[in-house]
């Protein structure tokens, strides 16, 4: 074991929030979320076109860790899904792809591969005042589902609800 030889008198109040998949939006390869409850930390879902998938992250005050699971239904298990962070900023793919194989599990009900796209976002390492990054699917099967209902992937009971999670890290 490990001890501290001096005592820990601060605390980082870290801030998050949640959010879940509602579905895909196919001319962006974007997915899209909604609230789960009422925000707490700076970084805002953006409205394009009525659909939630900009994530605004504010780089004054703050770093950001992102994380991102996807429901994915492939209901003929031929192929892949990979999804990642994209950067609009700078228009670059950031931090781990997640992968979900689902030719030899049944999508979300048995995921196998990396379960979350995951992105750390640091404001030392920041230009703009404000960065704009979604999740975006790089590769997925051809005959596929994204939409969730409240079990989780339409029509797979208790497959549990994708999301996206938010954790403000105060500077």
């Amino acid at each position: 074991m490990t001890y501290l030889t001096t005592s820990v008198d601060s605390r980082t109040a870290l801030k998050s929030d949640v959010y879940y998949q509602v579905d895909y939006q196919t001319s962006d390869q974007a997915i899209y979320y909604q609230n789960i409850g009422t925000p707490n930390g700076q970084a805002t879902l953006q409205a394009v076109g009525g659909l939630y998938y900009n994530i605004r992250l504010p780089m004054t005050n703050s770093s950001y860790y992102l994380e991102s699971s996807v429901g994915v239904r492939d209901f003929n298990r031929t192929g892949t899904t990979e999804w990642q962070f994209f950067d609009v900023t700078s228009g670059l793919y950031i931090g781990q792809s997640g992968f979900m194989n689902t030719v030899s599990s049944f999508g979300t009900s048995a995921r196998q591969g990396r379960r979350v796209a995951r992105a750390l976002v640091l404001s030392s390492e920041s230009a703009p005042i404000t960065r704009t990054v979604r999740v975006r699917i790089k590769t997925r099967p051809p005959s596929y589902s994204f939409s969730q209902d409240s079990s989780g992937v339409s029509s797979i009971t208790f497959a549990g609800a994708a999301s996206l999670r938010i954790i403000e890290i105060p500077n």
